[in-house]
């Protein structure tokens, strides 16, 4: 009995040993498993460093006319949403009253240039008198002294009369620039006074894109820096421009800098309109690698390097700059060490590769596309 028991317990030790023999070889063979993994080498690129902010666009000339002289609106001859030039007529007040005071100094300048004439006719016949001493001197004094009056009035007369002129031009308002009429404020009847607004214009050539940024990025800016602005309307046009103006003050809402950049209208860009700017920031040469190369572990961000023998070598790097599918390396990778690309995140340090293919560049730029 004690024979068969001990037989039962050596069988028992050998299949627990022939099984445990069995799982170690299992192991061995996990272990040794190649990844599938695509490669790529680095590359020297062209990189930005972008900040986007979305503002608004506004004229650069938008001018508010307004009434020069008084009158009643006799007439009004454009109206909003219409195109105008520079020069074109948009109203006529009633000219009456200018009509008349331009004619009165008119009057006043041709009395006067009689007197004056008169009394230059006068001077001179004192004049020869006063040499046979036939007249006092103070007469001729006085006569000489009346010339000099009569010339000041009529300089004055003379420009009562140019300002009446210039009066009765203001009867007809004309648009300081070209573009088109963005609002009209009067109508034909109103009674209007100096200073009051008429029509509301803008000249939409020439544009200006208004951008806040946050107040942190302020020691990054500068006059000058490139910038690439896109509107809502036209997602496929983009317009290249430069910052022109950084507004001294920032929001105290918003805490805010705004910047200015002054642009041509390319066609249709509406000013009151949202505007997107891409300001660029910084642009050097760096070393990227595709963007899935890099894979994050609780040290920090690694990729894996293949060491020209089928294995990976874990590498730690520092990353700068993103470009698209792309990522700066600025610390921890030599141009000449090719990464693993697809597969790189089941990988550990010294893992088995299977490559299978070289991946270039535009595979990966149509990867991130895709």
């Amino acid at each position: 009995m004690d024979g068969m028991r001990w037989m039962a317990l050596a069988l028992a030790m050998l299949l627990v040993f022939l099984l445990s023999g069995c799982g170690d070889n299992d192991g061995e063979e996990r272990a040794e498993r190649a990844t599938a993994v695509t490669l790529a080498w680095p590359e020297w690129r062209e990189l930005e460093r972008l900040e986007t902010a979305v503002g608004r666009l506004e004229a650069t000339s938008a001018p508010a006319v307004a009434a020069e002289t008084s009158g009643r609106v006799r007439r009004i001859v454009r109206d909003a949403g219409e195109s105008i030039s520079a020069g074109d007529l948009l109203a006529e007040l009633d000219e009456e009253a200018q009509s008349l005071a331009l004619a009165s100094a008119q009057a006043a300048v041709r009395r006067l240039d009689a007197m004056l004439e008169n009394q230059r006719v006068q001077v001179s016949r004192l004049r020869n008198l006063a040499q046979r001493q036939s007249v006092a001197q103070d007469q001729l004094d006085e006569a000489e002294t009346m010339v000099r009056v009569y010339a000041a009035q009529l300089e004055e007369a003379r420009a009562r009369r140019d300002d009446a002129k210039v009066n009765l031009e203001r009867t007809r308002i004309l648009s300081p620039v070209s573009g088109q009429v963005q609002r009209r404020q009067v109508s034909a009847g109103d009674f209007v006074s100096p200073g009051r607004v008429l029509f509301e214009l803008v000249a939409p050539d020439a544009l200006r894109a208004v951008l806040p940024l946050p107040e942190r990025l302020l020691d990054d800016l500068a006059t000058g820096l490139p910038v690439r602005l896109s509107v809502p309307a036209r997602p496929g046009q983009t317009v290249e421009a430069r910052i022109s103006e950084i507004r001294p003050m920032v929001g105290t809402g918003s805490r805010n800098v705004e910047l200015i950049v002054d642009l041509d209208n390319p066609g249709q860009w509406r000013a009151g309109g949202s505007v997107t700017g891409r300001i660029v920031l910084d642009q050097r040469v760096g070393l990227v690698v595709p963007l899935a190369s890099l894979v994050r572990r609780p040290a920090g961000q690694v990729v894996f390097v293949y060491d020209g023998d089928g294995r990976a070598l874990e590498r730690p790097v520092q990353v700068g700059l993103r470009s698209g599918e792309w990522i700066e390396i600025t610390e921890g990778l030599n141009e000449d060490e090719a990464v693993v690309v697809d597969g790189a995140g089941f990988l550990t340090d010294r893992a088995r590769l299977d490559v299978l293919r070289w991946l270039d560049a535009l595979e990966v730029d149509d990867e991130g596309e895709s």
